[in-house]
């Protein structure tokens, strides 16, 4: 990639959206980097549970960081040991210790000052989400990537609910309020830099629109489209959906409480919608 002014870094999508919410760039800094150490550590579990065989994991993981590498994210591939010949356990080793400590020096290393960190960090997850999916279908073929890929968001959308519950003060037990998830709903996307706007806030229905994704605009801004969608197309739809549904299920109200999603910006509609409906 080409180098970048501090102007160009900070004019990125992904800073104006973060205004829109009033989120601050060095606690999203966290959530991405040490989500993309989260996510590579549920990975390397789930590959260790559906496939037993080491050969093609390995083969997956190569693959995954050959490609990561050629794109070019060289402060990322600097404190991540990543090369076009990767040292698989020694990328290991630096997420481990990414996970386990805040102050890890690769995390504000991926970037001159903290905003090309965390800028840095965006691209390296959507580039590393991609990649994940792509080979493991080449690998593993559609269908059990798919699970794998599935469960892996299943993690991330389990790891934090109990967290966001109590922020909109959802007790334990207790049958939340529509509007009680429409909070959680904006938690979520919010956490991830997605500005949340409500459509519609009943006693029965919560609809909102998603109108803007760091995640995807900087894939498409690495990618191009069509390269992007080759990923997005077979994934984003479903797995969304479903991480929604983990969070009913977990919550014990999925027989209540209907979820769906009927666009998706990263399938070429104009936002992602999304709607909670109780079941009668």
């Amino acid at each position: 990639m080409k180098t970048e002014t501090k102007r160009e870094v900070l004019g990125n999508p992904l800073f104006v959206d973060l205004k829109k919410i009033g989120a601050k760039p060095e606690e999203q800094l966290y959530v991405w980097s040490q989500g993309l150490a989260f996510h590579h550590a549920n990975l390397l579990a789930a590959l260790e549970k559906h496939v037993p065989e080491k050969a093609t994991p390995e083969k997956i993981l190569r693959d995954v960081w050959v490609h990561f590498e050629s794109i070019g994210l060289d402060r990322v591939n600097k404190v991540l040991g990543v090369t076009a010949k990767p040292d698989l356990a020694a990328i290991d080793r630096t997420f481990a210790a990414m996970l386990a400590d805040k102050d890890h020096p690769a995390i504000l290393g991926a970037g001159e000052y903290l905003e090309e960190a965390l800028l840095n960090w965006v691209r390296a997850f959507a580039v590393y989400d991609w990649s994940i999916w792509t080979f493991m279908e080449r690998w593993l073929g559609s269908k059990l990537a798919m699970t794998i890929y599935m469960g892996l968001w299943e993690t991330f959308s389990l790891a934090e609910l109990d967290h966001w519950k109590s922020a909109v003060g959802i007790k334990e037990g207790a049958t939340p309020t529509m509007k009680q998830l429409g909070a959680l709903s904006r938690k979520y996307w919010e956490s991830i830099g997605c500005p949340y706007k409500v459509t519609k806030d009943t006693e029965d229905v919560h609809e909102a629109e998603i109108e803007d994704c760091p995640y995807w605009q900087n894939m498409v801004a690495l990618f191009g489209e069509q390269k992007a969608r080759s990923m997005t197309l077979k994934t984003e739809a479903v797995v969304s959906v479903n991480y929604y549904d983990a969070v009913l299920r977990a919550m014990g109200i999925f027989d209540r409480v209907a979820f769906t999603m009927d666009k998706f910006k990263c399938c070429g509609d104009d936002c992602c919608r999304i709607r909670f409906q109780r079941r009668k």
